[in-house]
C-alpha cells in the first residue's frame, strides 16, 4: 500500500481491515472491483476516498446481479478474476441468479460482503448505530450462497485478512474454477493493525499462494488416446467450453485439423471451434433429434462438456468408445449426472490436447498409408456434409416472404443475423448469446471463427447479458482491444431479467457502449416449449376470443414494454424497432454507428412472429 494513514514500526504500515482486503486484491493482480455499497462499508468508502489503492479500479453498479455479471464478463474474456463488493445479506441475495451462473460456468470471481455489526453498545469502532443493523441480522449469512462457492469464509480479524483473500483467490482460480465468498463485520473492517509489508510475509505473497498449475496427461494415457484416434474411422470431438481460453481454442483446432476430426458443440458456453471450418458439425441445445455425426462415430472424445448429449434425443452408438477429458470430469456440483466411458481424466484441456497432438505426430500409425488414406476419405466426406449444411443455413437466411413483398415480410432470426453479419464485415465482434430459444440460430448464423467471438453465461439464470456486456467491454479495453464491437443477443423476457436500467446507466457512466439485439416474440418460448414436449395435448386447449395459447399458458409478454425508451431513459441509448425485412439493413447500420461513432449504447428490437 502507498500513503498509509500513519506509519507503524519499521517494515509495517498502519491499516484497517478494509485496507488489508483491498491491499490483498491489488497485490494479487485484481484490477476491477464492482460495488453496490451499504451501511456495512464505511471503512471501504474511507479507503476509496484516500486514493491509496490506485491500481484497483472501482465501478458502481446500482444492481448486484449486474455487478456480478459484469465481473463474470470481465473474467470470461481476460481469464483473470474480478471482485464484487455487496451489502450484507440483502446485497448477497441481490446477486440473484448470477451466483448460479458463475458457479455453473466455473468463472473465477471473489465476492465480498459486509455483515451487521457484532456489537451494539459502542464497544468497538463500527458498533451498531442504525436500526437496520438489527433487521439485517441473520443466523448464517454464508449459507445463502454456500453450495455455489468454491470457497467461503469469514474474516473475523484484520490480521489474517490478506491470507484469507489470497486463499479465496487460490480456490477461485484453480480448476474447476468458480466463485469465492468472504464476509466481514463492520468492526473487523474498521479495526486498525500493523500490516507487514517489508519484507512481505510468505503467507501474504501472492506468488507463493497461487492457483494450481494446469495439469496434463501421463504418457500411458496419451499413447492410449493417440492410438484410439488414429485407428478410428469416424472419430468425433464433443465440447461445451474447451474454447474458454485462447490456448484451449487453439489446441482443439490444432488437434482436429491434424487428424481431420469433426467437432460438435453441444450446449456450448462459449464458441470452441471455427464455424467456417468444414470440420465443424454445428451446435445443439434442446431438440434437433439425433446428431448424425454422433450416431456414426466409432470413437468419441468428450472435452470440457457438461451435457455432451441429451440421451433421450441423441446418443452415440453402443459400440462407440467414449473418452472424457475435463477440468471437472465428476461434475461435482451436480447430483444426477452420468457419462459412461472407457476412461476419464481431470486435466486442463489446453495442455492435454497439445500433448495429444504431439503424441499423434510421434505415433508410427500417423504416417502409415492406411491412416492417411482414412484421413483423406474422412476429409472428402466431411467437406460434402459441411457444404450441405451451409446450403441449408444460406437458404434459411433468404429474404422472408409475405407482407406485401418488397422485403416487407416478417423478420426471421437467420435473415437478421445474415444482414447483421454483413453490416459487421471488417469488424471484430464479441457476441453475448443469451437468446434462449434462439441460441442455435444466433450461433449458426454469426459464422464466427475466433476465440471469444460468442460467449454465454455458463448457467441458466437469465439476465446475464446486460451486466456482462459492461464487463466484457472493460475486459476488451484491458487487453488492448477497445475497438471490438460488443453485441448482446437476448430474448424479450430475458432482456427484462437483466435489470437493463442499471446496465445502460453503467455503460454510459463508464464509457462501455454496446449493441443489444432483442428478439421480441411476445413471450417466454422456453416454458411453452417445455410444456409442449411433455403435454402435446395442450396445443388443442380452448383459447378465449382475442387470446392466443401463450396468453392461456401465462407466458405472454404482451403488450410489449417500450424496450428502447427504457434504455434511452437510463443511459441515453439509441434505439429502433424492426418489424419488416426491408428495415433491417438501415437499423444495423445506424445501430453500429451509434456504438462506434457516437459512443452510445444501441438497442434494436426485432419483432418476430409471436408465440
Amino acid at each position: 500500500m502507498s500513503q498509509p494513514p500513519e506509519p507503524g514500526p519499521p517494515g509495517t504500515q498502519r491499516a484497517t481491515g478494509a485496507d488489508a482486503i483491498l491491499h490483498a486484491l491489488e497485490v494479487a493482480g485484481i484490477t476491477h472491483l464492482f460495488v453496490n455499497l451499504g451501511s456495512d462499508h464505511p471503512a471501504f468508502l474511507a479507503a476509496f476516498a484516500s486514493k491509496r489503492f490506485s491500481r484497483l479500479r472501482v465501478f458502481t453498479s446500482p444492481n448486484e446481479m449486474n455487478a456480478l455479471s459484469a465481473a463474470s464478463g470481465f473474467a470470461q474474456v481476460t481469464g483473470r478474476p474480478a471482485a464484487v463488493l455487496v451489502h450484507v445479506e440483502c446485497g448477497t441475495q441481490g446477486l440473484a441468479g448470477a451466483v448460479h451462473n458463475v458457479s455453473k460456468g466455473r468463472i473465477p470471481v471473489v465476492i465480498l460482503a459486509g455483515t451487521v455489526p457484532v456489537t451494539m453498545e459502542g464497544e468497538l469502532m463500527g458498533s451498531r448505530n442504525e436500526y437496520i443493523h438489527w433487521i439485517q441480522d441473520v443466523p448464517d449469512q454464508r449459507a445463502i450462497v454456500r453450495q455455489y462457492m468454491r470457497y467461503e469464509h469469514e474474516i473475523r480479524r484484520p490480521h489474517n485478512a490478506v491470507q484469507i483473500v489470497l486463499r479465496a483467490l487460490q480456490f477461485a482460480s484453480s480448476d474447476p474454477k468458480g466463485p469465492a465468498y468472504l464476509i466481514a463485520s463492520r468492526e473487523a473492517l474498521e479495526e486498525e493493525f500493523e500490516i507487514a509489508v517489508q519484507p512481505t510475509p510468505r503467507s501474504q505473497d501472492p506468488a507463493r499462494n497461487a492457483a494450481l498449475e494446469p495439469q496434463g496427461l501421463d504418457p500411458a494415457s496419451l499413447e492410449l488416446l493417440a492410438d484410439a484416434i488414429l485407428r478410428a474411422k469416424k472419430p468425433l470431438i464433443v465440447t461445451s467450453y474447451c474454447g474458454r481460453s485462447q490456448q484451449g481454442f487453439g489446441a482443439l483446432r490444432a488437434l482436429a485439423e491434424l487428424v481431420s476430426i469433426p467437432v460438435h458443440e453441444n450446449a456450448p458456453i462459449c464458441n470452441n471451434f471455427p464455424t467456417t471450418s468444414y470440420l465443424h458439425q454445428g451446435h445443439q441445445w434442446n431438440g434437433g433429434g439425433q446428431l448424425p455425426a454422433l450416431a456414426e462415430a466409432d470413437v468419441v472424445l468428450v472435452v470440457d462438456a457438461d451435457v455432451p448429449w441429451i440421451p433421450s434425443q441423441s446418443r452415440p452408438s453402443p459400440d462407440a468408445a467414449v473418452y472424457h477429458l475435463d477440468c471437472d470430469p465428476l461434475k461435482e456440483g451436480a447430483t444426477l449426472w452420468s457419462l459412461p466411458c472407457e476412461k476419464r481424466w481431470r486435466c486442463d484441456s489446453a495442455v492435454a490436447l497439445a500433448q495429444l497432438a504431439a503424441s499423434v505426430r510421434q505415433n508410427p500409425l500417423f504416417t502409415s498409408h492406411e491412416v492417411q488414406d482414412s484421413i483423406r476419405a474422412r476429409q472428402a466426406y466431411l467437406r460434402e456434409r459441411f457444404a450441405a449444411r451451409q446450403a441449408r443455413l444460406s437458404k434459411a437466411e433468404q429474404v422472408p416472404s409475405g407482407g406485401g413483398g418488397g422485403g416487407g415480410g416478417h423478420v426471421t432470426v437467420p435473415y437478421f443475423m445474415a444482414r447483421l453479419r454483413e453490416a459487421c464485415r471488417g469488424l471484430r465482434v464479441v457476441g453475448l448469446n443469451e437468446s434462449t430459444t434462439n441460441l442455435g440460430a444466433v450461433a449458426d448464423h454469426l459464422r464466427h471463427d475466433e476465440c471469444h467471438a460468442l460467449i454465454g453465461s455458463g448457467g441458466g439464470a437469465l439476465g446475464w447479458y446486460s451486466g456482462a456486456a459492461v464487463g466484457v467491454s472493460l475486459a476488451l479495453r484491458a487487453i488492448g482491444r477497445p475497438d471490438d464491437l460488443v453485441i448482446a443477443f437476448t430474448g424479450d423476457g430475458t432482456w427484462l431479467f437483466g435489470v437493463p436500467s442499471c446496465a445502460y446507466w453503467m455503460a454510459k457512466k463508464y464509457g462501455t457502449p454496446f449493441l443489444t439485439i432483442i428478439w421480441n416474440n411476445g413471450g417466454w418460448s422456453s416454458p411453452k416449449n417445455a410444456c409442449m414436449r411433455i403435454h402435446p395435448e395442450v396445443a388443442g386447449a380452448p383459447v378465449a376470443e382475442g387470446h392466443r395459447l401463450s396468453d392461456e399458458l401465462m407466458v405472454s409478454l404482451t403488450p410489449s414494454p417500450a424496450f428502447g425508451k427504457i434504455a434511452e431513459g437510463a443511459g441515453d441509448a439509441w434505439w429502433t424497432r424492426v418489424t419488416a425485412a426491408r428495415e433491417v439493413d438501415d437499423a444495423c447500420r445506424k445501430a453500429i454507428a451509434a456504438v462506434r461513432e457516437e459512443r452510445r449504447s444501441a438497442v434494436v428490437e426485432v419483432v418476430l412472429e409471436r408465440i
